[in-house]
């Protein structure tokens, strides 16, 4: 495995790092920052691969290091590791041309009634729908009383946010998450908020270049499991 050295880092990461998400745990000569995926920053040392150890050995991870990537690749040689693509952030897009939503669909952007469903988590992150209005953005797309689809921000950090788009399984392939993304999109820019996108496959990083997005850096999230 090569190292995510030059990686900038995440939004998640500076969200855990200033206090506003997750936890960052500090060592001697580096750190665990719990933000979603599990940074590892810094040096391995006895007591923080204890830590990480005994805390975190079911979630992914991500080495910010080679001496980190080097540990893991030692002590777990048969880890799993899966890549995913960060995005250049941006806050002006390019919109593709809209296509009719399916029948019996409705686009709308996240109102209260929306936000309190927390579509696919969507929100969670916020503690209110004020704060959510006021820091975040989002759009969802109604199939009778069931949202099938929605775009948000999954968090938000002085005026940037995280975008997630989800969109559920057996409405996949219809533009779905294209058209809720457009409305996201076109409201962040408005606000002027800058967008972080983080592909975790192949189908969102192509989404994300519809709008306009390029690829920063591909980087390697690490599995162990359990049974490591």
């Amino acid at each position: 495995m090569n190292g995510n050295e030059c990686m900038r880092k995440p939004l998640l990461l500076r969200a855990a790092e200033r206090g506003a998400f997750g936890k960052c745990h500090r060592f001697g000569r580096g750190s665990i920052a719990d933000a979603l995926f599990v940074y590892l920053d810094g040096e391995p040392e006895p007591e923080s691969v204890e830590a990480l150890e005994a805390g975190f050995l079911a979630r992914p991870w991500v080495c910010l290091t080679g001496a980190w990537e080097s540990c893991i690749q030692q002590r777990y040689p048969c880890v799993q590791v899966f890549r995913r693509t960060r995005m250049k952030p941006l806050s002006r897009f390019r919109f593709p041309a809209e296509k009719p939503l399916p029948e019996g669909c409705r686009l709308s952007m996240m109102d209260e009634a929306a936000f309190n469903t927390h579509p696919f988590g969507h929100g969670a992150n916020y503690p209110s729908f004020e704060a959510f209005r006021a820091e975040g953005s989002g759009a969802v797309i109604w199939r009778g009383g069931e949202i099938v689809a929605s775009a948000s921000s999954f968090l938000s950090l002085e005026g940037e946010v995280e975008l997630d788009v989800s969109t559920a399984e057996d409405c996949r392939g219809q533009g779905l998450a294209t058209a809720c993304a457009a409305a996201m999109l076109r409201d962040c820019m408005a606000r002027g908020m800058l967008v972080h996108w983080d592909a975790q496959n192949d189908a969102s990083r192509h989404l994300a270049e519809k709008f306009g997005f390029e690829a920063e850096r591909e980087y390697k999230v690490c599995w162990v499991g359990e049974e490591g």
